[in-house]
């Protein structure tokens, strides 16, 4: 079993709404996790839990212990802020990236699709952002960022209740995250200022809750992955790929 996973998101709580059971099962395997986080979510709502201008700090706590339930063993802040992330210095949020990407040498990235998922601006950024930094990680150039790296497997987390049966049909990983479906509700009430989501997800039809908290579904980028694949372990046959 390969054991480095890399995701790349754009606020605290994307981690465990969009993944966590994947998380808590990976990291359960004995695989380390690292997360990064483009900015503390200090742009949202904060629920009457703290002051708008306390809002990032009580997010990133939120995200530490959100982090502790899934077993994620890092987690590391690019500094950027809440919707500011397309209009971020691109070079530079690419450099920071490539430098993760080329000190952890993760055997996958995960990340978000084309469609940032909700269709929010800072996710459809950080998408472009980590495909830029995939592709200039592995070609010979800025050796102060660190040694070039060829990403085995970049997959794009994809919302199960948003997507047609065809395209389902089509989705190139479905992992079963029944016996972690637990952590991931855990996860998920530890980002208490997110309380409006967590009710979106509650009043969903009752079928689609089910599926919600029984498998996460992930779409392969065959361009960028130096082995793609397809089926239900997103770390299959990258046993005996070198670091």
């Amino acid at each position: 079993m390969a054991n480095e996973m890399l995701l790349i998101f754009a606020h605290p709580d994307d981690e465990s709404f969009a993944l966590g059971g994947t998380i808590a099962k990976y990291a359960d395997q004995g695989l380390n996790v690292t997360l990064v986080t483009a900015t503390k979510g200090e742009a949202g709502k904060a629920a009457g839990i703290c002051k708008p201008e306390e809002l990032g700090l009580f997010r990133e706590q939120e995200l530490r212990r959100a982090a502790k339930v899934l077993g994620i063993k890092e987690i590391i802040f690019l500094g950027y802020r809440d919707k500011e992330v397309p209009t971020a210095p691109h070079l530079e949020i690419v450099e920071k990236l490539v430098q993760v990407i080329r000190k952890i040498r993760p055997q996958v990235v995960i990340t978000f699709g084309a469609d940032g998922s909700s269709g929010h601006r800072d996710h459809k950024a950080i998408h472009y952002f980590t495909k830029a930094a995939i592709q200039l990680a592995k070609e010979h150039i800025e050796p102060e960022w660190g040694a070039p790296y060829t990403l085995p497997r970049l997959c794009y987390v994809q919302s199960g209740w948003r997507l047609s049966e065809d395209v389902l049909k089509e989705i190139d990983y479905i992992v079963s995250i029944d016996q972690w479906a637990e952590q991931k509700k855990r996860a998920i009430k530890e980002h208490r200022t997110q309380q409006f989501s967590q009710q979106k997800f509650e009043t969903m039809d009752e079928r689609l809750k089910q599926d919600y908290y029984t498998n996460e579904y992930f779409q392969c980028d065959a361009e960028l992955s130096a082995f793609p694949g397809r089926g239900s372990d997103i770390f299959a046959d990258l046993e005996r790929v070198d670091s």
